[in-house]
């Protein structure tokens, strides 16, 4: 009998050492996970495997000198067991102490017997750790030991202070995925500088532009030069551009960039909760249509592709002003020539002299032969949802057109002064289509039965599922960002303070979770009760 139990504690060793393989790292937060258990249950004993480990931590008095107290860990229903050490200085050998749920349960991390509370391991990467019950039951879980607040931590040294929007200072970039991603590159030379309009004038945390020397992947995020941290200052939440990203990747807007909640230090100076995302800009992972060139002056190749900025303020180079009062920027191609520059600035007039036409509604003549419908639509339903303040024919409003293709929307970009967080305009109340819906073109394409139609159709697909789980995501963010809040709080001590243009001061991170999601709560109920009037 016994050499029959060792022999099967051998077998489920080399099992064990295959599912190692396929250990991947750690799914972020915006993606439906889906967890399959084919773990052995005894009968009359639920859904708790007698092989499952029922609880973990650190503890100081078998780790002394390596932390300052004791230290619980979660097990969560993928069967991933996390521990995070509250100081940023890397790794160490440490003690796991843990409690199966049945007696003589064999705990193994590859050869190695683990004895709770004395057997020292090296939690520099993810481990697996085995068990084996007495009846052949047996259950796999992933260990991971993160630091600070268990982002992923990156580290800027600069060559100077960043103190421009305009000048870059070269330096480099120290990448930490804490577990969280797989990072190929952790060392990357940059340049970095300020990004941003009120944002970096009015806020002591500033938001900054990165410019690697050569594309690198990030956090699982494809490879590219020039990405962005967003300092999120004035929403308190810290999350409403990621809540709203996600949402516009789940309805398939366009272009909608992914991102991350990282850990920034400059320089060795913590500078908080940071979210990093992609650069708006012309690339095979960012806006994928046909780079425009100089030398791309044909009939065809003139056609695209473009992307453009509805901005109010008028900073770029090339930018025009059509018939109804809408400024565009040129953000790509960069080096516009005047050919293509009158190209573009004649495509869009006659979008929208169609828009505005007497024809307009004419599904073969009228806006439909310029514009791709359901991009707008896309756009337009993320937009209403959060009432965007700048959506209103402000900024932030992208637009692109491929070669040889209509007149898109997206990339979606700048909620900060969305969802509440805004004390100056319409957009603070939630019940209201007086925003969005009453842009110049919105308000033209609101008066087409068809467009009305493809707005409610499409309502009622997402009611229930992508908007609902906007919510979940809300929750999932707010418990993920629960150490890492409290450091940004410490860092930036704010939530007892008016920072334009909050619409309310609520004293703590999660009444503004609280009343973040009270306001789409009310404006999606609101949508639900109105939306048959669009």
């Amino acid at each position: 009998m016994l050499k029959k139990y060792l022999a099967i504690i051998r077998l489920f060793v080399l099992v064990m050492v295959a599912a190692t393989a396929l250990f991947g790292c750690r799914k972020y937060p915006d993606a439906a996970n889906t967890t399959t258990d084919s773990t052995k249950t005894n009968p009359g004993t639920g859904n708790v495997s007698t092989a499952a480990i029922t609880s973990a931590k650190i503890e100081l008095k078998n780790n002394p000198g390596k932390i300052s107290e004791d230290i619980v860990c979660t097990i969560n229903s993928k069967d991933e067991i996390t521990a995070v050490l509250p100081n940023a200085d890397g790794y160490r050998k440490l003690v796991l102490t843990f409690t199966t749920s049945t007696a003589g349960t064999t705990v193994k991390n590859l050869d190695t017997v683990l004895v709770s509370g004395v057997t020292a391991t090296t939690f520099n990467k993810p481990i697996s750790l085995v068990t084996l019950s007495a009846d052949g039951s047996t259950k796999t879980y992933k260990v991971m030991v993160k630091i600070f607040t268990g982002l992923p931590i990156l580290r800027l040294t600069t060559s100077g202070p960043v103190i421009s929007k305009d000048d870059y200072v070269k330096g480099s970039l120290n990448v930490n995925p804490n577990q969280e991603f797989d990072q190929p590159v952790t060392t990357i030379p940059l340049q970095i500088k300020g990004r941003g309009n009120s944002t970096w004038v009015l806020y002591p945390k500033k938001p900054y532009r990165l410019k690697f020397d050569t594309k690198a992947a990030m956090l699982g995020m494809p490879a590219a030069k020039n990405w962005v941290l967003l300092a999120n200052y004035n929403d308190k939440s810290l999350m409403r551009n990621r809540i709203a990203l996600m949402l516009g990747r789940r309805l398939g807007a366009d272009f909608t960039s992914d991102s991350r909640f990282v850990e920034v230090y400059m320089n060795g100076d913590y500078i908080g909760n940071y979210l990093l995302t992609a650069q708006v800009e012309v690339n095979e992972n960012r806006v994928n249509i046909k780079e425009l060139k100089t030398t791309n002056t044909s009939d065809e190749d003139i056609t695209g592709g473009y992307l453009l900025e509805l901005d109010q303020k008028k900073d770029e180079t090339y930018w025009f002003t059509t018939k109804q009062g809408l400024p565009f920027s040129v953000k790509s191609p960069e080096d516009i020539t005047p050919q293509q520059l009158k190209y573009i600035t004649g495509y869009m007039q006659l979008t929208e002299d169609a828009l505005f036409g007497a024809n307009a509604n004419n599904p073969v003549d009228g806006y439909a032969k310029y514009i791709n419908v359901d991009s707008f639509l896309k756009w337009y339903l993320v937009e209403e949802i959060f009432q965007t303040t700048d959506a209103r024919d402000y900024s932030s409003i992208f637009y692109y057109k491929d070669r040889n293709g209509k007149l898109g929307m997206g990339p979606l970009w700048d909620f900060d002064t969305s969802a509440g967080n805004v004390d100056y305009t319409e957009t603070k109340y939630p019940a209201s289509f007086w925003y969005i819906k009453y842009g110049k073109w919105f308000e033209r394409l609101a008066k087409d039965p068809a467009f009305a139609a493809k707005v409610k159709q499409r309502w009622a697909q997402i009611k229930d599922n992508e908007v609902k789980q906007m919510f979940t995501d809300i929750d999932e963010t707010a418990a993920y960002l629960k150490l890492s809040q409290q450091r940004n709080f410490v860092r930036w001590p704010i939530l007892n303070t008016y920072v334009y243009p909050n619409a309310v001061v609520t004293g703590s991170y999660d009444k503004e979770v609280e009343y973040l999601k009270s306001f789409l709560t009310q404006r999606v109920n609101w949508m639900n009760a109105n939306m048959v009037g669009w």
